[in-house]
């Protein structure tokens, strides 16, 4: 008896010691746990570098265009595009763009409803002035050897939009996102939002002409593009 009241004596006294001994440790605050770790970079400059720089130069690009919401004519279009950096943050350019003359395959369907467009103004082509601004320049990394440099673009542009019967001036703005293959090669992605006025394409065979109103496009466009 004696033998089993002193070994659950030494089990709780065993016991009290750690409980006690766990309450005294201590551990330095750097060495605890936090929620964010900052990485730790053997040469930081290199982050911070620009791999692409913009400033004073030149540079041009072929393009290739959807008007997303364009229901009559044909959504595609091919464009040219000219810019020059005034600095890393803002550049300045001119965008042209020929507009496909086909009709889109709705218009079929809807010709068997009655509805003809055949002599419905055509969009011929747009020419806008266009003023980037460089809202971020970032790095993509892909591979311990490969990172792909790119440009977060804020887009606003003003011009004409050319039609068979007039011209209308009009805006757009939009995002546009670059992603550079090399210092000079970039493929770049715009999405914008067009305003100007245009012909409604529908006419009663009484009118001489056709009415108009305030046009809404969306266009996606992507394009490869060369620094100078």
């Amino acid at each position: 008896m004696m033998r089993s009241k002193l070994r659950i004596f030494l089990i709780l006294f065993s016991i009290s010691q750690f409980v006690w001994a766990a309450e005294d440790i201590e551990l330095p605050t750097e060495e605890l746990a936090k929620e964010t770790v900052l990485p730790v970079f053997e040469r930081p400059g290199i982050v911070r570098m620009r791999n692409v720089t913009t400033e004073k130069r030149f540079e041009m690009g072929l393009n290739f265009g959807w008007l997303m919401t364009e229901p009559i004519f044909n959504t595609s279009r091919f464009g040219l595009s000219a810019y020059y950096h005034t600095t890393e943050y803002a550049a300045w350019g001119a965008q042209f763009y020929y507009n496909s003359s086909d009709f889109s395959d709705y218009t079929t369907q809807l010709k068997k409803l009655g509805l003809d467009f055949s002599g419905a103004p055509k969009p011929e082509y747009m020419l806008y002035i266009d003023y980037n601004a460089k809202l971020f320049y970032g790095k993509m990394s892909i591979s311990k050897n490969t990172t792909i440099n790119t440009h977060l673009m804020g887009l606003l542009a003003a011009g004409i939009t050319k039609y068979e019967n007039n011209s209308y001036p009009g805006i757009s703005t939009g995002l546009g996102y670059k992603m550079y293959f090399n210092p000079k090669f970039s493929l770049r992605t715009d999405l914008r939002l067009f305003i100007h006025q245009a012909p409604i394409p529908f006419k009663d065979a009484a009118a001489t002409s056709y009415k108009e109103r305030i046009h809404y496009t969306n266009v996606l466009d992507m394009g490869l593009h060369y620094l100078f």
